[in-house]
Order: C-alpha cells, then sequence, then structure tokens
C-alpha cells in the first residue's frame, strides 16, 4: 500500500557511505556487518575514488571488428521488438492479492517480490513500468533509486491510486551521486523481501507471470529473459572451468530479472574485497551474473520497447565496454577460484544443471511456457574458460564458434518461441533430428483437463502417427505416461506404458467421436485415462529417432488456448 508518509520526497542531498549504512539498518537490521562494511568501502569509492581509463587495463577491442556475430548497433536489433498496446493495458495476472497474505503464503510456497527501478531521464518509460508493474500482486514493493539529481522524482509523479496499488509499498530515494548500475545492488540489499526483481525502463516484459512460475520452481537461480538473438550471443558467453568450479554465464537484467536477494548480499561483498575501478562499479550489471558463478537461467523471447532515447550506449563505444568488463569479470573470478582462498565466491554448482533444465519460451498469451530438452546450442562444458590463454572475450567466441549451432539468420527465424506464438506460418525447428527419448511440450500456469493435443507442423508428419507418446504432469516431477489413443486412427484402446518409478500405470478408455484430420500438416493426438488428473505439465515424446529436424509451428489442448 503507497503509505502517508511515502508520499512526500524522500531526499539524499548528499549520498555517502555512513547515510548508506544508516539506511540498510533501518530497513534490514539482521544484515550482517560484513556485507555493510563491504558497501561502505564500495561506495565511498564509488564517489571519491580516482576514476581509471579502461584502455589501460585492457586493449582496446574495435567495434569494427564485431562483424560477424550480431549487428553492431543495438538499436539495430530493435527489429525483435514486439509492440504489443493492447496487451499492456489487458494483461491481468492469475495470481490474486489474497495469495500473497502472510497466512496464505505460509502454505503455499509463493514468494513475495521487491522491484527495484532506476530513474534517469526516462520518466515517462519508468512511470509505464511501474504501472505495469503494480498489477502484479507478487510485486509487494517497488523502491525506485532516481540517479538524476536535475529531476527530483515523487511517489506521486507515477499516479498510481488505492486500486491499483493497495497491495504495495512504494519508496522513491532521490540521490545527488548518479550510481550508475550499482545502485541496483544498493537498493536490493534494502529490500524486505527475499527475492529482488530488476528491470530497466526503456523494456517492458509482457511475461512476467511465465518467468515469475518458472522462478518458482528454481528460485535460486537468476530468472531473465531477452531477445532470441540476443539469448544466442549469451550462449557464447557462458565461462567454464571444471578443474576449478568456474560454471557461469552472463545475463543482461534489464530486461526483466527475478533475483535472489541474497546473490546481492554476496556480490556486495565481493565489490568490497575486490577494488574495482570508479568506471567499473559504475557498470556493476556487466559483473553479477558472472560473479555469482552459476548460469542464469534464462528464457528467449520478443521484448516490448519503451522510450529508447536518453540510453547508455548513447554516445559511446558500447561492444568495447561491454568486452573488456565481462572479460574482467570472467578473469578475476577465474583467479580467486584456482587460488582456491577464502572469499566470497561460490564453488558449488546450483541445481538445474543447463543439460537438466527444459523451460525455454514463455507462450504469447503469458498462460504456460513452451518446454523442450533438444538444445541447439553446445553445452557450457563445450569450451573451456582460462584467462592465461584466453586474454578477450572475443578468444571465447571463437572458440565456441568452431562448434555446431545455429546462425544468427536460422535462429531469428526458427527460435524457441515461434511455436507458441499464435501464428501458424512461424515455426520453431529443433535444428538437431530428434533421437528416441527427446520431447517438446507445455507448461501451463493453471492446471488444466484435456483428451487431446493438436500439433501443427510445416512439415508433412501424417506419416508420424505412431511416433509420439503422451505424458502428463501436476508438478513437474512424477508423471503420467500415456501411448497414443488416436492418431488418425479413433477409438482404439491401448495401455499406458510404465517407464519408471515416476510413471503410474493405466488403461486406455477408447475416445468416442474421435476427430480426424485431414491435413497432413496437423495431428490430433488423443489421450484419455480414468486416473488421469487435471495437469499443468505436458511432454510429447518421441519414441524413435528421425531422420531429420522437426518442426512445431502451433500447439493446442483442448479447452486451452495456447
Amino acid at each position: 500500500m503507497v503509505k502517508e508518509k511515502d508520499k512526500d520526497l524522500l531526499p539524499i542531498h548528499r549520498f555517502t557511505g555512513h547515510q548508506y549504512s544508516r539506511l540498510l539498518n533501518l530497513r534490514r537490521g539482521t544484515i550482517p556487518r560484513l556485507i555493510a562494511v563491504a558497501t561502505f568501502i564500495v561506495i565511498l569509492y564509488l564517489l571519491f575514488g580516482p576514476t581509471r581509463d579502461q584502455s589501460a587495463t585492457q586493449p582496446p577491442f574495435p567495434s569494427s571488428e564485431r562483424n560477424d556475430t550480431v549487428d553492431l548497433s543495438w538499436n539495430e536489433r530493435l527489429n525483435w521488438r514486439r509492440g504489443q498496446e493492447e496487451e499492456i493495458i489487458s494483461r491481468r495476472s492469475i495470481y490474486s492479492p489474497e495469495m500473497f497474505q502472510p497466512k496464505a503464503l505460509k502454505t503455499n510456497g509463493l514468494k513475495p517480490v521487491t522491484v527495484v527501478l532506476l530513474g534517469w531521464k526516462r520518466q515517462e518509460g519508468l512511470k509505464t513500468v511501474v504501472q505495469y508493474l503494480a498489477k502484479y500482486p507478487y510485486f509487494k514493493e517497488i523502491l525506485i533509486w532516481n540517479n538524476n539529481k536535475q529531476a527530483r522524482l515523487n511517489v506521486k509523479d507515477f499516479e498510481l491510486n488505492s486500486t491499483n496499488a493497495a497491495h504495495l509499498e512504494i519508496r522513491v530515494f532521490n540521490s545527488d551521486e548518479n550510481l550508475h548500475d550499482l545502485s541496483k545492488y544498493t537498493t536490493c540489499s534494502m529490500a524486505r523481501y527475499d527475492h529482488c526483481y530488476f528491470q530497466d525502463d526503456d523494456w517492458l516484459n509482457l511475461y512476467l507471470d511465465s518467468i515469475y512460475t518458472n522462478f518458482l520452481r528454481y528460485p535460486n537461480l537468476i530468472h531473465s529473459n531477452t531477445m532470441p538473438i540476443i539469448h544466442l550471443e549469451h550462449r557464447r558467453w557462458q565461462f567454464t572451468n571444471p578443474a576449478i568450479d568456474m560454471h557461469t554465464g552472463f545475463t543482461w537484467l534489464g530486461c526483466g530479472a527475478f533475483i535472489p536477494r541474497s546473490k546481492v548480499l554476496r556480490f556486495l561483498a565481493q565489490l568490497g574485497s575486490n577494488g574495482l575501478s570508479k568506471d567499473r562499479l559504475r557498470v556493476a550489471d556487466m559483473y553479477f551474473s558472472i560473479w555469482t558463478n552459476q548460469y542464469p537461467y534464462q528464457m528467449s523471447n520478443p521484448l516490448t520497447p519503451l522510450d529508447q532515447k536518453e540510453g547508455w550506449s548513447d554516445g559511446v563505444d558500447q561492444w568495447r565496454i561491454v568486452y573488456q568488463n565481462i572479460y574482467d569479470a570472467s578473469s578475476k573470478l577465474y583467479e580467486a577460484l584456482a587460488a582456491n582462498a577464502v572469499d566470497h565466491f561460490m564453488r558449488e554448482e546450483e541445481q538445474p544443471r543447463p543439460d537438466q533444465r527444459d523451460t525455454r519460451a514463455p507462450c504469447l498469451n503469458d498462460k504456460c511456457l513452451f518446454l523442450t530438452n533438444i538444445d541447439p546450442f553446445p553445452l557450457p562444458t563445450s569450451v573451456v574458460f582460462d584467462n592465461v590463454n584466453v586474454t578477450q572475450v572475443r578468444m571465447q567466441e571463437t572458440q565456441f564458434d568452431k562448434l555446431d549451432f545455429p546462425s544468427n539468420d536460422f535462429w531469428t527465424k526458427h527460435a524457441y518461441h515461434y511455436a507458441v506464438d499464435r501464428d501458424d506460418n512461424t515455426c520453431w525447428n529443433s535444428y538437431k533430428a530428434p533421437h528416441a527419448g527427446d520431447y517438446f511440450g507445455l507448461h501451463m500456469l493453471t492446471a488444466i483437463n484435456s483428451k487431446h493435443v493438436t500439433i501443427l507442423s510445416s512439415q508433412n508428419i501424417n506419416h508420424l502417427e505412431n511416433v509420439f507418446a503422451i505424458s502428463t504432469s501436476t508438478n513437474g516431477d512424477r508423471w503420467v505416461g500415456f501411448s497414443p489413443l488416436y492418431i488418425y486412427f479413433p477409438k482404439i484402446a491401448r495401455l499406458a506404458r510404465t517407464d519408471s518409478m515416476n510413471h503410474v500405470t493405466c488403461k486406455y478408455q477408447p475416445l468416442k467421436d474421435a476427430v480426424v484430420s485431414s491435413d497432413p500438416h496437423r495431428l490430433h493426438i488423443g489421450f484419455l485415462c480414468p486416473a488421469a488428473e487435471p495437469f499443468r505439465f505436458l511432454r510429447i515424446e518421441f519414441q524413435r529417432d528421425l531422420p531429420e529436424p522437426f518442426e512445431v509451428c502451433s500447439l493446442g489442448l483442448e479447452g486451452f488456448n495456447v
């Protein structure tokens, strides 16, 4: 709720380490002293420390050499934007405010979240973001840090009323110093809740329920989303060395990311002990995900743009800065792990590992997620990183580029989200020929009852009537397995299969009035079992190897509109 005392401007006329520590203690009295001390050092150094020219620590990397990976201009990537003004207005969460009351939270497993937003010059974009996020009840708190001393912000500026912000506490902090990226982490450390949500003011994430739902399954990991072409790029920016327990990757956080506050506190301690220059502290986003020493869980989907002016990349050689700092982050992590000294970096890899992940992209309607275990990109362990033989990120990319993975052109036409974008003319392509046991499917955000699934492909699939088997699950762990009841062949009764202890056996009953499609590109697969319950997960599994890649243009379930 917007409290009366928060409706006034909260000025911080001179933001110092002492004032930050006071704020920190007011918000989180139990935060370890080490974090406060480390943050104090970081803030003092950022405000008053020397500025070091980054070119002194890293050979220049001309952006003109970046011509074979992705577009050189950030603005050229806006072709991936998806404008959805009507969706912005009409979207509503499947979660209700009642689910996040203290009594309900004790039993339902949901997690309240603090939103952390930065203000600079795009005030209209920031207002749009705040108004949109206020519709989602798991956001119980919004902390807005304004880095622009020329434009003071007030809670009233965001035009929220008691109806659309009844579940929220909103606070605005105005700083007289521009702390850039570092502001996200110092502000998150003051959060009331155990998880923070980061988002910049130039993009809008229309898939909040989908990403939040997947985050609930694995809340220990960073969950982010980005454009498909940037997702491809991020797969190059993974840094692995099993000999020293290095297993990490980079992800942009500004397009929407759920983050454990514990990782933010650890990061502040890392900053306090690593003596970064002032310039590097200002681009802390390029260090954070790498220094978690974990692979982020990233969704791939189009983004909705807001005002793109007055951005960080305007007027700077952004590629040079990105490449230098990502390498510096990876190199410092490598050195710390190789030294095996007592430090603030994690050694143990958190679950699920990349080879165990199958959630790929949100459905366009934000009611489900597309699943597949078929990953067209090499696993991170395919390229080993060390800062002796690899002295630039470009060298790391060169190793990755020798491997087999989709080209930029292929991926822009056949990324994951095309299977669930409500457009029959766009298709996800598996890139690799599926093997027996591979699967694709859906994770519905709410449980449904259904008796058949429809697959639409660009390929002629009428000869694949005996290829698929169906499994369903209520929780993603225990599965009910089915053989096809009918694929163009109605009223055929079969026994369900039992693959493991996580599958249960049930008998099929003949399905009445089965639908048979005359379209060779469309399969209707029926499944019916008396023991079946409403389910949230659906797998469509290949029962034998296919000779070529498979394409899915659309998926449909009875009673559920993907």
